[in-house]
């Protein structure tokens, strides 16, 4: 479920995926084979499968609410008494990605259709409003049931058991599906940049330039944070680079304010002439340190691509201080490996 940039996901980190099955031995074999690369939980209870859902769902919901009613009006800006303002919190996606419980939602639900208490697709149709995506497992490669469920939006995938390929198919839909769970969540969000306009989230050099940074730097994690006008990028061990991006336009304005506020320089040079990208000027940096007294820790040598410069940074050197909890998806991953059947945590499940 890892992969590299997806221009209609602005922020992107892997999640667990769940797996309900009345028979424990094959839970366990499926759960091992899975865990290899995903972080994945085992129920044979649908009742204990419940309680993780509803705790993966309170925290989505709470990671995701990047929005905040704004209730004074806005003079100037084209409102009017009576409407509703609606402000993007990017200090919010920040935190989003220093968040030590992102792991925990809960993105693929995978389901064995014939079980004692209840069926799949029953277990489906009563985690339908949570929004997180199924695939059911049956005893045959298709049945008229499952086949309505599936053309009714009722399961996202199905596959037989009996399919020798099935292991590899289930690997597949997951990583698809994890990645149409953060796009559905996120597209409030998606939606809100592009019609801000302040963004290079969908532009083809910065898809290609995404790319080009996955085989350099493999990332697990990305997180695009408006302000800063770049990406923090995160790998499965913990390790953290930031891809400031800019374009040439920008970064010349830039030389602009840089000599308006200490004179000519080889900073306010640089910028104009696209050989260095500077970070936000009036980003939070977490102090009050007037940015033009720290010009060497904002400003960047560059590498050109079209019209856009960018630079990778390392954590050491980002302006503010990243305070992660829980850094390493390799890790979550083995802690989740480690879970017995059943297991219904409370409070972390990082513990």
């Amino acid at each position: 479920m890892i992969g590299s940039y997806h221009p209609e996901i602005p922020v992107y980190h892997p999640c667990t995926a769940l797996l309900l099955d009345d028979d424990e031995d094959f839970l366990a074999s499926l759960k091992a084979v899975l865990g290899r690369d995903a972080a994945v939980l085992g129920y044979s209870s649908p009742g204990c499968a419940l309680k993780c859902l509803s705790r993966a769902q309170e925290i989505a919901d709470d990671t995701f609410d990047v929005f905040e009613r704004y209730s004074s009006h806005a003079e100037g800006a084209g409102a009017e008494v009576g409407d509703h303002l609606l402000l993007l919190k990017s200090s919010r996606l920040r935190q989003l990605a220093m968040s030590g419980s992102r792991f925990e939602m809960i993105s693929v639900v995978i389901v064995d259709q014939v079980m004692p208490a209840t069926s799949g697709l029953e277990f489906c149709s009563n985690i339908a409003d949570m929004g997180v995506k199924t695939i059911l497992l049956t005893g045959q490669m298709s049945d008229e049931a499952t086949i309505a469920a599936f053309n009714d939006g009722l399961i996202d995938r199905f596959v037989s058991k009996n399919d020798p390929d099935a292991l590899g198919k289930i690997k597949a839909m997951m990583g698809e599906l994890h990645r149409e769970y953060m796009a559905d969540k996120l597209e409030p969000l998606t939606k809100a940049l592009r019609v801000s306009g302040n963004h290079s989230l969908d532009r083809f050099d910065t898809v290609e330039l995404m790319r080009s940074i996955h085989n350099l730097f493999p990332y697990s994690e990305y997180y695009y944070l408006p302000n800063s006008r770049g990406f923090l990028l995160r790998d499965i061990e913990g390790q953290e680079q930031f891809c400031l991006i800019g374009n040439m336009r920008e970064q010349a304005e830039m030389g602009d304010i840089v000599e308006d506020m200490v004179g000519t320089c080889a900073e306010s040079e640089g910028l104009r002439q696209g050989r260095l990208v500077a970070w936000d000027f009036f980003d939070d940096f977490g102090d009050d340190e007037p940015w033009h007294n720290r010009l060497g820790d904002l400003v960047f040598p560059c590498r050109q691509v079209g019209d856009l410069v960018w630079s990778l940074i390392p954590a050491e050197r980002l302006p503010f201080r990243t305070n992660l909890v829980d850094p390493s998806w390799s890790s979550y991953r083995a802690r989740m490996q480690a879970k017995p059947i059943n297991w219904v945590g409370g409070g972390s499940g990082v513990s």
